[in-house]
């Protein structure tokens, strides 16, 4: 019939009829001069060797090796053919779905992100001005220093009973430091 290129597949899973003369795998046949010669890779598929092949077909479900592999034949089709995968209106569809979605939850986690970092800063104010009332603006200053990275509530919110409880502000700025063996 003149087909360029045959495939023949003996199946990792046989039917319990079938003969067992035949070693699992695939080969590939391409038609070269009239004849069919056994060659490792498909030519209708560029790069996609029988083995490749044979574990795609054989597989219960798409792994990620293949999915590999499928991509990397699709990438040279397109380059031998001139296309891409914008070419295809579905691809280019579900390309555009996923990048409005991805920019929406970059856009939320943005926004909490930011929300998160005013509450912080907004804690680290007041404890600032709490410590200015209790040991005054020199102490206030390095509390601050010390607290200008944190931003996790139960750190700020300790850093805040700290002011209240540490007799001096020596032991607050120890306490904080993470110099003292004070508990609370």
């Amino acid at each position: 019939w003149g087909f360029p290129e045959i495939w023949v597949e003996v199946p990792d899973q046989r039917a319990a009829s079938s003969r067992r003369s035949r070693r699992e795998g695939l080969t590939i046949h391409l038609l070269e001069d009239g004849r069919y010669r056994p060659a490792p890779e498909s030519k209708a598929f560029p790069s996609w060797t029988a083995e490749e092949i044979h574990e795609a077909l054989n597989e219960p479900m798409l792994t990620e090796r293949t999915v590999a592999v499928l991509e990397r034949v699709g990438t040279v089709l397109g380059e031998r053919e001139g296309t891409g995968p914008d070419d295809d209106p579905l691809l280019r569809s579900h390309r555009r779905q996923g990048f409005e979605r991805g920019m929406q939850r970059g856009m939320e986690r943005g926004m909490e992100r930011g929300i998160e970092r005013g509450r912080a800063e907004g804690e680290r104010a007041l404890l600032r001005r709490m410590a200015a009332q209790r040991f005054g603006d020199d102490t206030a200053r390095q509390l601050a220093l010390l607290l200008e990275d944190v931003a996790d509530p139960d750190r700020l919110a300790e850093a805040g009973t700290w002011i209240t409880q540490s007799a001096n502000s020596a032991e607050l700025l120890d306490r904080l430091a993470g110099r003292s063996t004070h508990e609370t």
